[in-house]
């Protein structure tokens, strides 16, 4: 009976885990450049070490991995020239104080010393370095992601890519770092930069309350299945063997 709400209860973790990532997903799905994330669980066989001990099976069940979705989110025209989505694979390259990071993000502006940074102030990079221009002047950015002022270049868009599938990290302010420290960044090839879009959220919001519903019903089915044993297991204690 005790073995019964164990694995009643074992099953409703990973069920909070997964609401709790389709809530951050919900409570992002304005924000620019967001990714979709969710939970990969494997079977419950992978917990049973042999076929002799099933029965007596025990550990908890958590979730394996927590995915990351890094679709392309839908375009939204904004009209300013250093509002920039990425079409294609690749990442924008950010310098932070933590070292590079990489962002579909490209909501960026002019610094007062005509540098071009995030909405946070950290420094976008490009090939040779950081990207700086005559605030003065208007600035566009052409499909390469040269940066142009005055009919001349003033430095390209550092469009970064790793390895797939990816295995990243989030920063925060949708920014990524790769799991691994030693991975090799390498240059972004058939991309094209869109100036005056934004990339916004890939999360579905459909999706998610559909995912929310059925989670929280197989939550509540555990929650009952525990409430149930709970009960039985009471009326052993206090019935069975009752003298009248």
């Amino acid at each position: 009976m005790v073995r019964g709400i164990d694995i009643a209860s074992q099953g409703m973790i990973p069920l909070m885990e997964k609401q709790d990532q389709i809530a951050n997903n919900l409570a992002n799905m304005n924000t620019t450049g967001y990714k979709a994330s969710g939970l990969f669980l494997k079977t419950y066989q992978k917990y049973l070490e042999n076929d002799q001990q099933q029965p007596d099976a025990v550990g908890s069940i958590t979730a394996d991995a927590v995915n990351i979705d890094y679709s392309e989110g839908p375009m939204a025209q904004t009209g300013s020239p250093l509002d920039l989505t990425i079409k294609g694979s690749g990442f924008f390259t950010v310098m932070t104080e933590d070292g590079p990071e990489y962002t579909r993000n490209g909501n960026f502006s002019l610094d007062p010393q005509g540098q071009i940074v995030t909405s946070d102030g950290s420094k976008v990079l490009g090939k040779d370095g950081f990207l700086k221009v005559d605030p003065r002047y208007p600035v566009a950015v052409n499909e390469n992601g040269e940066v142009v002022q005055q009919g001349q270049v003033r430095g390209m868009l550092r469009i970064s890519d790793f390895q797939k599938p990816y295995a990243m990290t989030r920063c925060g302010e949708s920014r990524f770092k790769p799991v691994d420290e030693t991975a090799t960044e390498q240059t972004s090839t058939g991309y094209v930069v869109k100036e005056g879009y934004l990339e916004t959220s890939n999360v579905s919001a459909v999706r998610n309350m559909v995912e929310m519903i059925s989670s929280y019903r197989n939550f509540e089915a555990d929650q009952k299945a525990v409430q149930a044993q709970d009960q039985t297991l009471e009326m052993a204690v206090t019935q069975v063997g009752k003298l009248s």
